[in-house]
């Protein structure tokens, strides 16, 4: 089965700080004013570097929202036309790339993400594959859903994935291509039609397979 997408990333959050109270002399019943201000003075400061030091360790999350155009896929869109997309690269340090800049090109667009236990399990298949059509004219495109920035360099690194992949951190590519789950394949012919779909981790066969297919249908 692959990933759904009601998963939510959790930021870490810092361990509360106590700090220990001065012991007050037997005769006094009240904090004096001085004395007051200055405790709660600290623990402003106390209370603003935990706060600080916990937005330090929670993950950064993608925030640049992807743009799409076209009707939304059917559950079955093979025939269908792709719809167009553009987002930020996930490895692009701010710059973005449109479906439409890769028409005349078979495209395999591949929704994952770095949580995605299932994506995980294709991810040396989807790496060694696209490495080998690479010269032949055939562009993966890799589609990051709600992500943290950490998770997708990390993930990208420990699988050698070569491709180029746009964040999607709203879902909005997703939802316009009717993506219920993690990992989709989709398989475009050189006009931007759909020649195939495929839902959850793909086989090296499989892959091959549908990828000569969509080369096959010009």
């Amino acid at each position: 089965m692959n990933d759904q997408f009601n998963q939510e990333g959790k930021a870490m959050t810092a361990m509360d700080v106590h700090e220990p109270m001065e012991t007050l002399e037997p005769a006094e019943d009240v904090v004096p004013t001085s004395r007051k201000g200055a405790l709660i003075g600290l623990g402003v400061v106390v209370l603003a570097v935990v706060v600080l030091f916990g937005f330090a360790l929670a993950p950064r999350y993608q925030t640049a929202t992807a743009s799409v155009a076209g009707q939304q896929l059917s559950s079955d869109p093979v025939g269908q036309m792709a719809p167009e997309f553009s987002g930020v690269l996930v490895d692009g340090n701010g710059a973005a790339l449109a479906l439409s800049s890769l028409r005349g090109k078979t495209v395999v667009v591949n929704f994952w993400a770095s949580w995605c236990t299932t994506c995980k399990a294709e991810a040396d298949v989807i790496s060694s594959v696209e490495k080998k059509w690479r010269d032949k004219g055939v562009v993966f495109l890799g589609v990051d859903s709600h992500d943290t920035n950490a998770g997708a360099h990390t993930y990208i690194q420990t699988y050698g994935i070569g491709f180029q992949s746009v964040q999607d951190p709203d879902q909005a590519i997703g939802a316009q291509y009717d993506v219920t789950g993690l990992p989709e394949t989709f398989f475009l012919d050189t006009k931007g039609k759909i020649v195939e779909k495929y839902v959850s981790a793909v086989d090296a066969v499989t892959l091959d397979s549908m990828i000569q297919k969509a080369v096959a249908a010009g």
